[in-house]
């Protein structure tokens, strides 16, 4: 179930953005198929979208404090190919220049990552188990550090970089706003469909707010297309969070080990 999860999480935060630094394992992956020509006149990316876009990433950006909680639905397939949902929620809190806190619970394994200015620590607690190490002193590179030191991915680590624009744009091939539903996060949403090379999907943003409600994106790379849905809630921005939110003291009590590629062989 872990390995689930955390491909779940994967498919999310590696939204446009060279899929092959992002993907387990190599060989030959299929990609979309080729759609048809648009009429004359059209064109793949609208600027419209992508002000709708710039809109939402530069709010998320500029904020320096930031909470939200996110529900994750994974569709991935059973043994007998029949597709099967799974399910995570996470509670964010983030302080520039330097500070998050990921609690991620559901399907599968509870965990929460925690980044202290210092070091980085990724915590289970029915294991009562704490990996810790020094980390670079950034949000930006300690989400770098965390993928390429343990695989960790968790969701909204792609909203909370510091210039998500940049990171959501990258390799972007299409991008049109399909229109407004009232039926998304309680609010008036705009609706931006997006693709790459090999992943395409929908984000829903507040129309007055300029918040991400709800994000939907398939996975072109795997011949089963596997969608994964995340939708986001109780949005705060730039307000006080208590310093406990960002105190490692609390696993004082658990067992240190060692980071580690979930694939690593065990020593």
């Amino acid at each position: 179930m872990y390995s689930l999860s955390k491909i779940a999480v994967a498919l999310i935060s590696c939204l446009i953005f060279s899929a092959a630094s992002a993907q387990p394992g190599g060989g030959n992956r299929p990609e979309a198929p080729k759609r048809p020509q648009l009429p004359k006149g059209m064109t793949a990316i609208e600027p419209a979208a992508l002000d709708l876009l710039k809109a939402m990433t530069d709010k998320l950006s500029a904020a320096k404090s930031m909470q939200f909680e996110a529900l994750v639905l994974s569709e991935f397939p059973s043994i007998d190919g029949l597709p099967v949902i799974y399910s995570t929620a996470a509670k964010v809190a983030l302080q520039r220049p330097n500070k998050f806190d990921v609690v991620v619970w559901g399907d599968g394994p509870s965990s929460e990552v925690l980044f202290n200015g210092k070091k980085l620590f990724a915590y289970s607690p029915e294991k009562n188990l704490v990996a810790v190490s020094d980390c670079p002193d950034t949000i930006d590179e300690a989400a770098k550090f965390a993928y390429e030191k343990a695989g960790l991915f968790f969701p909204g680590d792609d909203l909370i970089l510091s210039n998500p624009y940049a990171h959501l744009t990258q390799g972007l091939t299409d991008a049109f706003i399909v229109g407004k539903t009232k039926l998304v996060g309680g609010v008036e949403t705009n609706v931006i469909v997006m693709a790459g090379r090999e992943l395409q999907g929908q984000i829903w943003i507040g129309v007055k707010d300029n918040l991400p409600y709800m994000a939907s994106w398939i996975y072109l790379g795997a011949k089963s297309l596997p969608r994964t849905t995340l939708q986001y809630k109780n949005w705060k921005l730039k307000t006080s969070i208590p310093e406990a939110r960002f105190d490692a003291s609390r696993f004082s009590k658990a067992l240190t080990i060692e980071f580690a590629q979930p694939d690593a062989p065990l020593k």
